[in-house]
């Protein structure tokens, strides 16, 4: 049979609708791309360093991993009829876990959309609310996908700066910007994290209402991401923006299981929100079934073991200030003061490629700070690690003055 050669040329490009054509172009630099294989860089560097190990401090993932119960859950499920469980679909209503997530936040279960990680949901909300020149506001620096999704979508971005002398926290003048490029900019979607990703730093509840209050007035939607919210909650109960939701119909906020509370391989973010029809528009958005029923499970069982909270706190406060001690001794080391587990740091003399290079010499993997302005771009985020890793990290760090 002779098969006859198309004379045909098709451009694949032109097959795609326009939400996809700007996804391929419209990328944000950040802290991972799906086209980089980890494992496979890591054998590189050992390879071309000589290294016995490299060390990860590039994710910001809970390095001590999950509460114990949920490691005897782990075994006691291995020893259960297994291909039952596989067997049937996830109960995607997930009644108990969103019921303990409401107790934990004195909300409504019915507020409450579970995804598969806090990047699915990011992408519902864009999809559900952002069309073509709509104008999105994000700080800079902060979570690129915040960026990078809303762009797909065709969105335009504001950028509200965070400045390096002010350890890029929001003060006095950062509000009096925000509320300017509301009332002369008109955005319809604000993008905050809080705790900020990568600085780590924390807008109080109070500003946060005030962030909000303003958004009402000019018809603007206020995304707060809490993805580090369980570092910076007080051993009391939750520190969120979720307190405002019985308020303010303009408001969603986001929580995660892969941070704090050490299940990132799970998958299981979640939104709240008391505005009924911005539920009604995820849910169209969202799949039937977006996460299994052993992420659902684990996650629930997490909740009962809400007091290693304050384990993970108490460690990483004493990681922190380990750390922080040894590196305020070199001078060409400079670091922002962060209440999570990542911190931004940079190199007086070199760019933060530069000093990505000489840590990765010393088998050191680390995240680079996203952002076009010259600073940011100075700058690397870094997640605490174990105090042995901290302490090899830090002397790596002497060793590039």
């Amino acid at each position: 049979m002779v098969i006859m050669k198309s004379k045909v040329k098709i451009k694949t490009q032109s097959f795609f609708n326009i939400g996809t054509q700007r996804a391929l172009y419209e990328t944000v630099g950040g802290y991972i791309s799906k086209e980089f294989y980890i494992q496979e860089y890591i054998k590189i560097l050992k390879e071309r360093y000589n290294l016995d190990k490299v060390y990860r401090f590039d994710l910001g993932q809970n390095n001590d991993g999950c509460a114990e119960e949920i490691e005897q859950r782990f075994k006691e499920l291995s020893q259960t009829n297994i291909r039952e469980f596989l067997k049937n679909y996830p109960d995607f209503i997930c009644l108990d876990l969103r019921k303990k997530i409401a107790e934990l936040h004195n909300i409504f279960p019915e507020w409450i959309q579970l995804s598969a990680g806090l990047e699915q949901m990011l992408a519902h909300i864009a999809s559900s609310f952002l069309e073509l020149n709509d104008r999105i506001m994000v700080t800079s620096p902060t979570f690129y996908l915040f960026e990078e999704f809303s762009r797909r979508m065709g969105a335009v971005p504001i950028y509200l700066d965070l400045r390096e002398e002010d350890n890029f926290e929001w003060i006095d003048s950062t509000f009096a910007e925000y509320k300017k490029i509301l009332s002369r900019l008109n955005p319809k979607l604000i993008w905050i994290a809080n705790p900020n990703n990568p600085s780590g730093t924390f807008i109080p509840l109070d500003l946060v209402e005030d962030i909000v209050r303003v958004a009402a007035n000019y018809y603007a939607f206020v995304v707060m991401d809490e993805a580090y919210g369980e570092y910076t909650d007080g051993d009391e109960g939750v520190r969120s923006a979720s307190s405002l939701l019985h308020d303010y119909k303009n408001l969603m906020v986001l929580r995660t299981f892969s941070k704090g509370y050490g299940l990132a391989n799970l998958r299981v973010g979640y939104a709240m929100t008391g505005n009924e029809d911005i539920l009604r528009a995820l849910k169209i958005h969202r799949t039937y079934f977006p996460i299994t029923q052993f992420s659902f499970d684990f996650a629930s069982t997490a909740l009962d073991q809400i007091d290693y909270l304050k384990t993970v706190r108490q460690k990483v406060a004493k990681r922190k200030k380990f750390f922080i001690n040894k590196i305020e001794k070199f001078p060409h080391i400079i670091h922002m003061n962060s209440e999570t587990n990542i911190m931004m740091i940079r190199h007086i003399k070199l760019s933060a490629n530069k000093l990505m290079n000489h840590l990765e010499k010393h088998g050191i993997i680390v995240a680079k700070v996203p952002g076009e302005d010259l600073i940011l771009q100075r700058y690397i985020r870094a997640t605490l690690g174990t105090k042995e890793e901290l302490a090899y990290f830090a002397e790596v760090l002497k060793k590039s003055g």
